[in-house]
């Protein structure tokens, strides 16, 4: 019994979607070649393209992933989009799974295959529950000890329990899932190298600022502008990493910016890139952590020749962060609550007279 192609979980092309129902087919093939054929959840098997929510329980505590039309989002983040190939990942290789030996129905024994109950800080195993439209279980799965040699090269194993069912199976194939929410999306924001990025401004709470620049692409350092007579960088290279801030930028957390306490002036930070757009980042701290805010815009002094890009790559990038707040990195919202004297060093002391 072969799942059916994963077609309608999201908006990917027709060519992206026949793709995926071809490596599925093959990969079912390669299962029907080993011991155990049978499915361990047949309505799920039959009917990936019908899953519209999967709930999940760690030991980390318990979240939900919905659909809406052709979107996949995470309901414990304001429906933040998930990444597609997880959702993908997860419901396939859960329709795959082939019952290959049936194990324990003592609950003491149950430690030993990692499919206790996935309450706890010291759980190991972890639930998944996928339902149709209509609320209605297509698979129930608690997931535990996985031996991923266990078939050679031909793929792994895993220990499993279908619902409330006391028996344990071993299963064929394998489902990797993280502890929380975050694990299912893209957590990246931005990915600018610093070779991309020709100026940043830093504007501060009392709206003093300072700049970092280029003066040509092909320059290795940022410069410290407007330096106070006397003084110079601790060195040559100094603010690169403040330049570097959106190369591969990931967040920690993430909600709806609408449901979140803002002020008035924040931290403001301005990336203006050779290709002819600047992101602009406002961060505020709450509490412990520090939460930021996109937007990205053409820039004024942008060649005639590279507006048409550099307006796919605004419009790119603000349908991605546009009504969301991020959690910063540490290391990010430092480098972007810095102020100018942390590049300059010492002055140097007065000689005696």
């Amino acid at each position: 019994m072969k799942p059916k192609t994963f077609a309608a979980l999201a908006g990917v092309t027709a060519v992206a979607v026949i793709a995926a129902g071809i490596g599925i087919s093959t990969r079912t093939e390669t299962t029907a070649l080993t011991p155990g054929t049978e499915p361990a959840f047949p309505a799920l098997a039959e009917a990936v393209n019908d899953a519209s929510r999967i709930e999940v329980q760690t030991a980390s505590g318990k979240f939900s992933l919905s659909r809406k039309e052709k979107i996949w989002g995470l309901d414990q983040k304001d429906g933040y989009p998930a990444a597609f190939d997880k959702v993908k990942s997860a419901i396939v290789g859960v329709a795959n799974f082939k019952l290959i030996e049936r194990k324990t129905a003592d609950p003491e024994r149950y430690a030993r295959l990692d499919l206790g109950s996935p309450e706890g800080k010291d759980a190991k195993s972890k639930r998944l529950v996928f339902r149709n439209e209509k609320g209605e279980v297509l698979a129930d799965v608690l997931l535990g000890k996985i031996n991923a040699d266990l078939f050679g090269s031909g793929g792994s194993g895993t220990y499993i329990r279908r619902g409330d069912d006391k028996e344990t199976w071993l299963a064929r194939g394998q489902v990797s899932i993280g502890d929380g929410p975050i694990n299912w999306v893209v957590r990246e924001i931005v990915d600018y190298g610093q070779e991309h990025i020709r100026r940043v401004s830093i504007r501060d709470l009392d709206r003093s600022e300072f700049v970092i620049a280029k003066g040509d692409r092909s320059d290795k350092n940022f410069k410290l502008l407007d330096i106070p007579e006397g003084r110079k960088m601790k060195k040559d290279d100094e603010a690169n990493p403040l330049g570097g801030v959106m190369w591969k930028m990931q967040f920690d957390d993430v909600k709806k910016a609408a449901g979140q306490e803002w002020p008035e002036n924040p931290w403001i930070a301005e990336y203006s890139a050779w290709d002819g757009f600047k992101v602009r980042i406002e961060v505020y701290k709450i509490g412990e952590d520090h939460w930021g805010r996109f937007k990205a815009s053409l820039d004024d002094e942008a060649e005639p020749d590279t507006r048409e890009k550099a307006g796919k790559i605004v419009d790119e990038i603000n349908a991605r962060v546009s009504g969301w707040s991020y959690m910063l990195t540490a290391g990010d919202s430092e480098k972007l609550t810095s102020k100018m004297e942390e590049y300059l060093a010492d002055p140097e002391a007065k000689k005696d007279s």
